[in-house]
């Protein structure tokens, strides 16, 4: 049977993923993506609706902790990297979570100084973008105390260190957007 290139056919009842093209599954991936991030956004907003900023707050850093404690290491067995032995190693996992590092949402500059010493710059960032324009009463607490906290989870390794070189706010949407070294004791 051929793959798939969409869905406009008949209702398959055993449509398994294998079914599909790949150039349809890179569209469902980027769909999922948004939907991923859309959820987090949309769940962060009904909690502070409900119970206030402070609490959505603490349950946001909560939840997205959990994930790069549960979830983070399994990106790296399904991808076979079995240690987290340097920054690349690290910075190869976060490529693969659907709140990843590619795709074009958060699209990072490296600046490799060694496997174990890395600079990471964002001169853009869709997240920090929305929340100018609509939140940004937002903007400290996630960029200040969530993202270094979430970033430094993802790492897997708590050898590695993470350092916010520059953060938001800034002056205009010229600047970067935010900047973090990621260092590994060799």
């Amino acid at each position: 049977m051929p793959e798939l290139d969409d869905y406009s056919g008949p209702f398959k009842p055993d449509l398994r993923f294998e079914d599909f093209s790949k150039e349809f599954l890179l569209k469902l991936i980027h769909s999922w993506q948004y939907a991923w991030l859309h959820m987090a956004g949309a769940w962060y907003d009904a909690i502070s609706k409900r119970w206030g900023a402070e609490a959505a707050n603490d349950c946001n850093l909560e939840v997205w902790l959990r994930i790069g404690e549960r979830v983070v290491p399994r990106y790296a067995k399904i991808a076979n990297i079995p240690e987290i032995d340097t920054v690349l190693d690290a910075l190869k996992v976060q490529q693969l979570p659907l709140d990843n590092i590619i795709g074009g949402l958060f699209q990072p500059e490296y600046d490799i100084k060694s496997p174990n010493h890395v600079i990471m710059t964002f001169r853009r960032c869709k997240t920090l973008e929305v929340f100018e324009r609509d939140s940004p009463e937002r903007i400290e607490h996630v960029c200040h105390v969530l993202e270094p906290a979430v970033f430094q989870s993802y790492c897997i390794n708590s050898d590695i260190k993470l350092t916010p070189l520059k953060l938001p706010p800034r002056k205009s949407p010229e600047e970067i957007a935010c900047q973090w070294e990621l260092r590994l004791e060799e």
